[in-house]
């Protein structure tokens, strides 16, 4: 049922045109005011608006750039007096879909809600195949590993129903930068709920003190500043996506919550009385190693076993052999189309370092320095000088400190396996401290909860004593 936004002061016009939608299958809302507007958007996602030019608190042209700056291809039809056509016409230079005079001929009212809302589902459906198009290329690259994760994405994106249907959780475990935001992208865009909302949330961005209100809103009067009820984030996220980035970092508070909403699929706003359904598929991801966290007490299991109904580990980019090369040169096309500069491409030497560089930082390593290059260098074909990835493999194959305690590393050919590096990195502090583990950690720069998670997690055998 689409949803109606009427914004006039007029209260007997008001109830005429919501009586006369509500019977073509519409549902009606009703705002007297701009301040009133606000509320009820904070309550509700309109399909087309029918917006006043004239209201007791302002122009109607405030709120409809307000309206067209959060979601620019909503329908905006402006309602107006004869003495303010001129007003209308400047209206539709900033975005108003269309506009009507006052006193309102309800059969024109009717064909052009309809024509506008029909506009606004042929734009969903072409921006639906565009991001369709996208996702195939979210997950770059033409190794093995990589055409395993793309074809895991398909299956689960078959399995994705429209808004009411099933909708499976996904967990994506990866290191840091390699990619987990855009596969969930990828993953709605190609689900049957790719016409729905996506909305990201970092968990570890949200205050502690605004959490329950932020993620599941709140009433008006439910606290001091609650000057107006507000839906959270869940709730925007209905009939769509919610992905929530660096969960395994969240509170044991924040824990409970989610898994709560995954159970029941229900959200109480604060100060509710009543729970609200919620129609979310959910996506999460961390860079943490989960089973460890559980093991550790750290992570709560029965959220695990919840998140992890279909579970994709995104492969860092040095298991991915060959696909370096290909994401350089995309993010290298992209990046010169986004700041309108011509086309480049790598040359066979530069593609030979892009290919030998361990990449630590993962894909995004390669979009940062395809966009350095982009702004920094100006030779087409790019050059391997031109790059600047600081240490390559060598033969040798080192790790040490110079004189000033910098880090030295020498890398082998074939390059280095960082979980081994890190492995050998704590053993050998844990040999030079004679197995404290606080002094290990010290000489690491770590906690020592963290020495101990990464003993449990490389699996080093019995802890050594703390003290």
């Amino acid at each position: 049922m689409p949803t109606l936004l009427i914004v006039d002061d007029e209260e007997v016009l008001a109830r005429n045109l919501a009586k006369a939608f509500a019977s073509r299958g519409f549902d009606p809302v009703h705002a007297a005011s701009l301040g009133v507007a606000r509320a009820r958007l904070a309550e509700v996602r309109p399909d087309v608006v029918l917006l006043d030019l004239r209201l007791p608190d302002g122009s109607g042209l405030d709120l409809l750039d307000e309206l067209l700056g959060e979601e620019p291809d909503l329908p905006v039809i402006m309602m107006t007096g004869h003495a303010s056509v001129s007003d209308a016409v400047r209206a539709m230079k900033r975005g108003a879909r269309d506009y009507v005079q006052k006193p309102l001929d309800l059969e024109e009212i009717r064909l052009k809600v309809a024509g506008a809302l029909s506009g606004a589902r042929e734009r969903r459906e072409i921006s639906y195949h565009r991001e369709r198009s996208a996702a195939a290329q979210a997950i770059l690259g033409e190794s093995e590993i990589t055409g395993r994760l793309r074809a895991l994405v398909e299956r689960i994106a078959r399995a994705t129903g429209a808004p009411g249907g099933a909708a499976p959780t996904v967990l994506l475990l990866g290191e840091t930068g390699s990619g987990k935001g855009h596969l969930a992208r990828a993953l709605h865009a190609s689900g049957g709920r790719s016409s729905g909302p996506f909305i990201e949330i970092n968990c570890t961005a949200l205050p502690e003190n605004l959490v329950e209100a932020e993620l599941f809103g709140h009433e008006k009067g439910a606290f001091t500043d609650a000057k107006a009820a507000r839906a959270g984030l869940f709730e925007a996220a209905d009939g769509g996506t919610i992905f929530l980035d660096e969960i395994g970092h969240t509170s044991p508070a924040l824990q409970a919550k989610f898994l709560k909403v995954l159970e029941d699929r229900l959200v109480r706003r604060i100060g509710a009385t009543a729970a609200r359904k919620v129609d979310v598929q959910v996506i999460a991801a961390t860079n943490r190693d989960l089973d460890a966290a559980v093991r550790l007490g750290e992570f709560r299991a029965d959220l695990f076993q919840r998140l992890s109904v279909a579970t994709l580990r995104v492969p860092p980019l040095r298991e991915r052999e060959g696909d370096a090369v290909r994401l350089a040169t995309h993010f290298l096309e992209e990046t010169s189309r986004r700041y309108g500069l011509p086309p480049r491409r790598l040359s066979p030497g530069a593609e030979a370092v892009v290919a030998r560089y361990p990449w630590p930082g993962n894909v995004r390593e390669v979009a940062n320095a395809m966009e350095r290059v982009v702004l920094f260098t100006d030779s087409d074909p790019v050059e391997a000088a031109d790059l600047q990835l600081g240490h390559l493999p060598t033969e040798a194959g080192a790790i040490g400190a110079g004189e000033g305690g910098e880090l030295r590393i020498d890398f082998p050919e074939g390059g280095l396996s960082l979980e081994k590096v890190e492995r050998r990195l704590i053993e050998c502090a844990l040999e030079r401290s004679g197995g404290n583990q606080s002094a290990a950690a010290r000489l690491l720069g770590i906690s020592r909860d963290t020495l101990r998670y990464r003993l449990e997690k490389f699996a080093l055998g019995e802890s050594p004593p703390a003290e």
